[in-house]
């Protein structure tokens, strides 16, 4: 029997791409690997083979013929969805996140992160960034958005870190049940708001009881199960983004001090943040729906895919240098957001969370440093994100 080697995890790593990782794009850029939940998968690595992973027909989220523990997690049919059903439901919540409408909440995302970087402040010389502002300001603002109030964000996130949890069991189908309930009665309050006058694009919940009760345009699963996936998303990745991409600053002094002396590097900073700093350290198993020759590999219908986002977007066949930190890099088509139909969602209002931190780092604490030797730092393994679990700063 051919070795199979384990995925290999970037917390394992400090946070940063696994060496064996780049090694199998350059060698064996289609390999066989097997997962935390025990599967085996091809592992596929190559920015062009990922993009057609992601944009083909040849392959599917979803995994219902596909044998294993994660193959049958209750409620995650929505996120599995491929094709017109994924697209319908998609449409239902997409003007929530358009970006005339997400540049709309740039007042409000400042006034939240000035609070919360107040906070920081007086707890000074030295505060955790997680703790006071990665964790809560994308909790808050997602809560927000969805209509869930903001004070329940730290009991949200305890939830959303449970079913985001990987490992042989599958979905912590205890956690997908309590959230679920939780999600329920926020679902009858809206009902009673939108029969008192509420208005249906007053946030994506209402929306989503509206297309529900009066449009008959998803199930009763679906509104759910699609309110807890935007709330995960919402939460996981951006949190890691925001205390990530402060730690690859603080340790690249040099891309830092060049972007102090100019402002406008901001957005291509992001952009380079997002390719280089690995956020999703397991992106979401596929399986081919026919025979496909990938990467010089035949993979057969019904084996499973799994491809690395972190790895493409470090690919030198389309990034120079590309495990250079470099925020001038121009052009930087990343993968960070996902390609084809599920790009993410979120993206715009990512983009603006990153923006709204960054910014006003570089305004309010020009000598900002790490507190403690970065190699002290501690990483969140075992999640579909990867995740600080603290970055101790000062001033």
């Amino acid at each position: 029997m051919d070795y199979v080697a384990d995925y290999p995890s970037a917390a394992d790593h400090a946070g940063e791409l696994p060496p064996d990782l780049d090694r199998l794009r350059r060698q064996e850029p289609v390999s066989r690997v097997r997962l935390p939940d025990g599967r085996t998968a091809w592992l596929v690595t190559r920015h062009d083979d990922v993009r057609t992973v992601l944009s083909s027909a040849g392959f599917t989220r979803d995994l219902t013929s596909a044998a294993g523990p994660a193959a049958d997690g209750t409620g995650m049919r929505t996120v599995n969805m491929d094709g017109r059903p994924h697209l319908e439901l998609r449409g239902l919540v997409s003007k929530a996140f358009a970006v005339r409408r997400i540049d709309g909440m740039r007042p409000r995302m400042q006034e939240l992160t000035n609070g919360l970087f107040d906070s920081l402040e007086q707890e000074g010389p030295s505060a955790d960034l997680v703790r006071h502002v990665a964790a809560p300001l994308p909790a808050v603002v997602i809560c927000e958005l969805l209509g869930f109030p903001a004070a329940h964000h730290g009991r949200l996130s305890l939830w959303c870190d449970r079913i985001t949890t990987v490992g042989a069991g599958g979905l912590d189908q205890s956690a997908w049940r309590e959230l679920s309930a939780y999600v329920g009665g926020a679902v009858e309050q809206k009902r009673v708001d939108l029969k008192q006058g509420g208005r249906p694009e007053a946030d994506v919940l209402s929306t989503l009881v509206h297309a529900h009760d009066e449009e008959a345009r998803l199930s009763y699963e679906e509104l759910v199960s699609l309110a807890i996936v935007i709330l995960a998303g919402g939460l996981e990745t951006t949190r890691t983004a925001i205390s990530a991409g402060v730690l690859k600053l603080l340790r690249n002094p040099d891309q830092l001090a060049r972007l102090r002396e100019d402002p406008a590097l901001l957005d291509p900073a992001i952009e380079e943040i997002l390719r280089h700093q690995p956020v999703i350290d397991l992106n979401r198993v596929q399986v081919a729906t026919e025979d496909v020759q990938l990467g010089g590999q035949l993979v057969r219908a019904g084996e499973l895919v799994q491809i690395s986002v972190n790895a493409a977007n470090r690919d030198e066949a389309v990034f120079s240098d590309g495990a250079r930190f470099d925020l001038t890099r121009q052009p930087n088509p990343h993968l960070a957001f996902g390609h084809g139909a599920h790009h993410c969602l979120g993206a715009a209002l990512a983009r603006l969370e990153l923006k709204t931190v960054f910014s006003t780092v570089l305004r309010r604490f020009p000598d900002l440093r790490l507190a403690v030797p970065a190699e002290s730092l501690r990483w969140r393994g075992g999640h579909v994100t990867l995740g600080l679990l603290e970055l101790p700063v000062a001033w």
